[in-house]
């Protein structure tokens, strides 16, 4: 029997339960990916903005530097650690989009969120497709920005919003396959998927990060930080920008609310896909109960008009595995 069809109100607000009851183990899941990009960055651009603004007088004291080959050397010697750093919290954020959805899974299930080892395996297992996937979502994306598709490619990215959720849920799919399975399951249901995307957006990159921002402001910690990357800037060629009124006192503060938006988004991304999980279990319960409905009532036409014949979708279940662990402690996991 099919689960009963919920609003996109109840998924909404059932999403931000499910995080707010666990939400110092998502922000623990979610400190490296998010925090760890940030820190890389500040090391890749960090130690490039030291290295040459004391080129001189390290070539002073070490004259084997002042040589190009040297220089280019030192430079990529500087930038190896933080690149580092950052493809590897960059490689765990992408995970993310889907472990966090078998983590969902996984609370449903047992009521607790638990073991992010086990629910990351449940992508790197399908490592070759997952890159896949992400290489086609990110071809369509470049397609998107272009103003002629702009209109297209939204349509197109509501209809392909659960790739992630088919991704971690469904096996025996190509990666086209979770593009197709994603737009079937929410054809008919557009408008309460938009409206879901809207609310999420509204309420994580919108509220959060404003409220994040009014924090900071009271902290004084914008003008601080501002006045690190205004700094900065003026090792740019900003001349060149001045005349469109773009300057370093500007340039510093939108970095600063850049990096705003990029903690909120990334730590909220368990918010957005716990909410993904529960509209996709929504949608993926009706599809099967009109399946089964039109399999009772033409069982000669099943080969044609069956999604798991097309798609070859087998049953899934949370791993045993999985489930055995949650009755362990938190301090043994």
């Amino acid at each position: 029997m099919a689960k009963e069809d919920r609003s996109v109100w109840a998924v909404f607000f059932e999403g931000i339960k499910i995080f707010a009851l666990n939400i110092h183990k998502f922000f623990l899941y979610m400190a490296f990916p998010v925090l760890g990009q940030l820190v890389g960055l500040f090391m890749i651009f960090g130690v490039t903005y030291w290295y040459t603004g004391n080129f001189q007088d390290l070539a002073v004291k070490f004259p084997a530097l002042n040589d190009f080959s040297a220089m280019l050397i030192c430079i990529i010697l500087c930038v190896i650690p933080g690149l580092l750093i950052w493809t590897k919290a960059f490689w765990d954020y992408l995970v993310a989009y889907g472990a966090l959805n078998s983590m969902t899974d996984g609370y449903l299930n047992t009521g607790r969120v638990y073991d992010f080892r086990a629910h990351n395996s449940v992508v790197t297992k399908k490592t070759f497709s997952f890159i896949i996937l992400w290489f086609l979502f990110s071809i369509f994306t470049l397609i998107s920005v272009i103003p002629i598709f702009w209109i297209i490619g939204f349509i197109f990215f509501i209809y392909f919003i659960l790739i992630f959720q088919v991704f971690t849920f469904e096996n025996g799919l190509s990666p086209v396959g979770y593009f197709r399975r994603s737009l079937q399951l929410i054809k008919g249901k557009f408008a309460r998927t938009f409206l879901l995307m809207a609310l999420l957006a509204v309420f994580t990159y919108c509220l959060l990060t404003s409220g994040l921002g009014v924090i900071f402001d009271a902290l004084n910690l914008t003008e601080k930080f501002s006045k690190i990357f205004e700094n900065w800037a003026y090792t740019l060629p900003v001349e060149y920008f001045e005349k469109f009124g773009i300057t370093p006192l500007i340039i510093g503060r939108e970095v600063v609310k850049q990096i705003v938006f990029f903690i909120v988004v990334g730590f909220t991304l368990p918010i957005r896909s716990i909410c993904w999980t529960l509209w996709y279990n929504n949608l993926a319960s009706d599809d099967i109960s009109v399946e089964n409905s039109g399999t009772s009532r033409k069982k000669k036409s099943v080969s044609k008009k069956t999604v798991a014949k097309t798609f070859k979708i087998e049953k899934r279940g949370i791993d045993p595995e999985i489930i055995r662990r949650a009755r362990l402690e938190d301090d043994e996991y």
